[in-house]
């Protein structure tokens, strides 16, 4: 063991995991796509990519690595691991619909850039009102995945809630 307790192969687990997650097959590539598809006729699945290798592919190897490091079984990192990916997409679509319809003083950017930069968001491809009912579902199936957990999982409950619900 580590001097903090660690096993040596959990924190290689962890390493590879922010590499990972951080590299070409995760944020890095998000951006590459993000900027590529700019200016272009993008579809849902577009959209997806981009924002599950962006922010999604960041939260997710977060909550992860808390399960790891915390001594989750393969089964629960799993079921946090899917909990990380449905609320960093879901953080993403709501910053997509906040970029439509926010307010520029709390967001502290200009309402509006994606649209005039023709990113690949979810309003550009589903509309406003589907993008809502998109960040809805995600948090839902977030919280669905923290079914087996005790109420030790609660402040993960309120996070997801709380993606739902932000105004900046």
């Amino acid at each position: 063991n580590t001097i903090s307790g660690v096993d040596p192969n959990t924190v290689l687990d962890v390493i590879n995991d922010i590499a990972y997650a951080a590299g070409a097959s995760g944020m890095v590539g998000g951006q590459m796509e993000d900027i590529e598809l700019e200016g272009k006729q993008v579809d849902i699945s577009d959209v997806e990519y981009i924002h599950t290798h962006k922010t999604g592919a960041l939260i997710a190897s977060s909550v992860r690595i808390g399960a790891r490091l915390g001594g989750g079984t393969e089964e629960e990192v799993g079921l946090l691991s899917m909990y990380g990916s449905a609320i960093g997409l879901a953080f993403q679509t709501v910053d997509d619909i906040l970029n439509v319809e926010g307010d520029e003083a709390l967001l502290g950017k200009s309402v509006g850039s994606d649209a005039n930069k023709k990113k690949a968001t979810y309003p550009a491809v589903l509309g406003i009102d589907d993008s809502k009912k998109t960040a809805d579902e995600l948090i839902d199936k977030a919280i669905g995945y923290l079914r087996q957990f005790d109420d030790k999982a609660e402040p993960l409950r309120m996070i997801a809630r709380y993606i739902g619900k932000r105004k900046a």
